[in-house]
């Protein structure tokens, strides 16, 4: 029988093993990403299409969705698409390191905010609203939130930016909640995506040539 010296070592190289795969596949995505030339305001387009033509906004009084930034499919759209149906919506408030507040976004601010055409790489951030922060609890409010992901497969584990901030997030929402990955076509994938035991796994993955909820 292990000793817990050992026991520990060994779950700290699984996870340190789990880390490094996840870096690289990072890597690997931001890299075809910006290999692809294809429109984000198009695809972004075609996602709310798809979500608006769902079920899953069904009920929905207020949903939480990120600021698109970088290589990342357009969310302003999205965006549009819940200040059309009435829904309360919440973006990200980044603190500094890992703090986690939320900002309701009106359908006026929408006009203003804009995206940081750069790669989406951990030191810059998104757009953000002017309106007063809320705390990290208000996600528990929600009843759709959207996230982004760098990968997902078919049992929902979600590849993101690496600092863990939906995750920790993601302990304040309801239970229950769909959790809606956007993603590019070729980063929902069969082949697994390297988690760990905090990872938060979605429900459903958004492209732009689909909605599947899992």
């Amino acid at each position: 029988m292990a000793h817990d010296g050992q026991a520990r070592g060994d779950t700290d190289e699984t996870t340190r093993a789990i880390m490094e795969h996840k870096q690289a596949a990072r890597k690997q995505a931001y890299a075809r990403r910006r290999a692809h030339a294809q429109s984000r305001a198009q695809a972004g387009e075609q996602c709310a299409a798809l979500l608006g033509a769902s079920t899953l906004l069904d009920g929905v009084h207020t949903a939480a969705c990120y600021v698109s930034m970088g290589t990342e499919i357009s969310t302003m759209p999205l965006l549009a698409l819940f200040a059309r149906r009435g829904v309360r919506t919440m973006v990200p408030r980044l603190g500094s390191g890992t703090q986690i507040g939320w900002t309701a976004v009106d359908a006026s601010e929408l006009r203003t905010l804009t995206h940081a055409e750069k790669p989406a790489h951990g030191t810059l951030r998104p757009d953000e609203p002017s309106g007063p922060i809320l705390g990290a609890s208000a996600l528990g409010a929600c009843d759709l939130i959207v996230l982004p992901a760098l990968r997902v497969d078919r049992c929902g584990a979600r590849l993101g930016r690496g600092g863990g901030w939906y995750d920790r997030a993601l302990a304040w929402r309801r239970s229950g909640v769909p959790l809606v990955a956007v993603c590019w076509p070729w980063e929902f994938t069969r082949e697994p995506v390297p988690a760990l035991a905090h990872d938060v796994p979605v429900s459903a993955v958004l492209t732009p040539e689909r909605l599947e909820v899992l």
